[in-house]
């Protein structure tokens, strides 16, 4: 029988299904993504293109966010997650608001970092978007660094970030530009995510992300 806590983070960060290899029988992964934090240099903090707001404010001023919000919180919180505090992340044009949880794990810690992404559509509605884990966040982290090498006066979160549309891959989301591919690999050795980030249907960057993120070991086996 599979470990309740191990099965609720794979099928939670959307790694269930034949795009995804589990290797071990008692392994949790740990993704947790340290950006969320303000002790990070701005530069190699990839939320830092968005400005950060006290989350209670923002539901004070939108009360139609806040039931969107509500409702897709309710199947993570019942889970183990819980918000990273009191604020949350905004596009510049206040389409894309994005709301930091984490699980954890009593005897092994902070499993799983996870920002639910909320887009306002023309009609003014806001739609729960694809949740990005800490392994979409570190592969989005690591595109947008490469990128901006060479395209330092483009707005790469026009490319790395869901636009407010609905989205239907389970394995990406679509962006004001393109599109995202994203595909994570569980395994003892190594995780890796590949990543394909496309400006229409031309692909402007591809790569298969070694995560820095370690594993530890479950007391219950499959």
């Amino acid at each position: 029988m599979i470990d309740l806590t191990r099965r609720n983070f794979i099928k939670n960060v959307g790694f269930v299904g034949a795009t995804t290899l589990i290797c071990g029988s008692s392994l949790l992964a740990q993704n947790t993504f340290n950006t969320f934090s303000d002790s990070n240099k701005e530069e190699e903090n990839v939320l830092s293109h968005f400005s950060k707001s006290n989350s209670s404010d923002v539901f004070l001023a939108d009360a139609a966010l806040l039931d969107c919000y509500k409702k897709a919180s309710l199947s993570w919180e019942k889970t183990g997650y819980r918000p990273s505090g009191n604020f949350c992340y905004s596009s510049a044009d206040n389409q894309l608001k994005m709301f930091p949880m984490h699980l954890h794990v009593n005897g092994t810690g902070k499993l799983d970092d996870v920002l639910l992404c909320f887009g306002k559509n023309s009609n003014g509605e806001w739609n729960s978007l694809k949740p990005l884990s800490g392994f979409d966040l570190e592969a989005i982290t690591v595109a947008m660094k490469e990128l901006k090498a060479k395209n330092t006066s483009v707005d790469l979160t026009n490319y790395l970030f869901p636009a407010p549309v609905n989205q239907l891959n389970p394995y990406g989301f679509e962006t004001k530009r393109g599109s995202v591919f994203l595909k994570t690999q569980l395994c003892y050795d190594q995780t890796s995510t590949e990543i394909i980030v496309k400006e229409g249907s031309h692909i402007v960057f591809q790569k298969e992300i070694i995560s820095l993120h370690s594993f530890t070991e479950s007391s219950v086996l499959v």
